[in-house]
């Protein structure tokens, strides 16, 4: 849910770059772009806002773009993608660990954002998770685990020791430098791969190369293959790849050859489509141009019942300045406020809602974008009822 804002906070953050959305207080329909309200609504009252969430898609899932160390604030709940579930802490600037997190992309700021990235990330690779797991970090820092000894290790001989004892993975020292060169990663990574004697460190360790910053997508790439040989080697059982029986069904080939085909269909027909548009277009501007009575302008939204907001904006414009051009010798009578308020929360259809849109423009500017905030209303009413007898 987006974070109500004042004007003054939204301001602001627009002018921190961000991008604002804006609506009508206590109103139940979603937020809009501010090219929808006038330049002033900042210090208009009975007006919400909020920050605009900005989407991305892996794999054909979309999720909100991972928080940046810029937006980060201590004290701030955040969400950790790691490879076996979703951790949920809290941000704290002295925590180098979640500075990493949150550099490699790994952060999101709610938990149903944190599950569609981690399953997006795994559909890359063709695996599935279809519940990920929500777990509460521990906040306290973890201790550097020191390298053993000889003499300790060669003190650990009871079986039982030896079975609770994990695969280590190669940390850097305090005074190593970090090691950025790929070829030597690559090196390094592989021969960790080639170590591990359990199937879970092996899931497990993905996830260090994955978000390895100095890694190109064809290095992680080569060490998933490891993984996966050394996944094959340790459980064949599991992991071994499923030999599909012959039979008469269509082969792959042909199979991605009508998906082609048909992803070409479908291209045909959007461009189709968008010609179709833009030649009524066209037409409906020019006769919207030469409209001779206010009646005949308007008269021409009837075309455009099956068009979206943005189609439709070019032809309502261009019928807001004809109107306005009919109405120069014969200025607009602005009705009080109450009159055309009822008239569009009784509007009876959409054809009838889109005059009554058109003469909203004829009134103040400081009460049009209430009247706009009842067009939005009424016409969601409609367009439900329609849907509901259909």
């Amino acid at each position: 849910m987006n974070k109500i804002l004042t004007g003054t906070q939204a301001f602001e953050a627009l002018m921190a770059g961000k991008k604002i959305m804006c609506r009508p207080a206590g109103d139940l329909l979603d937020f809009d772009d501010l090219d929808r309200f006038p330049a002033t609504v900042f210090a208009m009252p009975g007006h919400e806002f909020c920050v605009k969430v900005e989407m991305m898609e892996l794999s054909g899932i979309q999720f909100a773009k991972p928080l940046e160390i810029h937006d980060a604030q201590d004290g701030q709940n955040i969400f950790l993608v790691t490879p076996t579930c979703i951790l949920q802490t809290e941000y704290n600037a002295a925590d180098t660990e979640l500075q990493d997190y949150i550099l490699n992309g790994f952060v999101q700021t709610d938990e149903e954002n944190a599950k569609l990235q981690l399953q997006a990330i795994a559909d890359l690779f063709g695996r599935v998770v279809a519940h990920p797991m929500v777990k509460t970090k521990d906040t306290k820092p973890k201790k550097r685990r020191s390298t053993k000894t000889k003499n300790e290790v060669e003190q650990v001989d009871s079986p039982a020791l030896e079975k609770q004892t994990e695969p280590e993975i190669i940390q850097p020292e305090e005074n190593e430098s970090i090691e950025t060169d790929p070829v030597k990663l690559v090196e390094k990574f592989t021969a960790q791969i080639s170590q591990f004697t359990n199937v879970n460190d092996v899931l497990a360790f993905r996830h260090v190369f994955l978000a390895n910053g100095y890694l190109d997508q064809k290095d992680q790439q080569h060490l998933c293959k490891l993984c996966e040989d050394k996944l094959l080697e340790l459980d064949p059982k599991q992991y071994a790849p499923k030999v599909e029986q012959p039979s008469n069904d269509l082969s792959v080939h042909a199979l991605k050859k009508l998906q082609e085909e048909a992803e070409k269909l479908v291209g045909e027909k959007r461009q189709e489509s968008d010609k179709e548009y833009q030649s009524l277009l066209a037409d409906l501007l020019d006769r919207a141009a030469k409209a001779t009575t206010p009646a005949e302008a308007t008269a021409l939204t009837g075309y455009t019942k099956t068009w979206t907001e943005e189609q439709r904006k070019p032809l309502i414009d261009a019928i807001h300045r004809r109107l306005n051009e009919l109405n120069i010798q014969k200025p607009v009578e602005i009705t009080e406020p109450p009159s055309l308020m009822v008239q569009i929360q009784n509007a009876p259809d959409l054809t009838t809602l889109d005059a009554l849109e058109i003469d909203v423009s004829g009134r103040h500017p400081d009460i049009q974008p209430k009247l706009m905030g009842y067009v939005k209303k009424r016409r969601y009413e409609l367009e439900h009822q329609n849907g509901a007898a259909s």
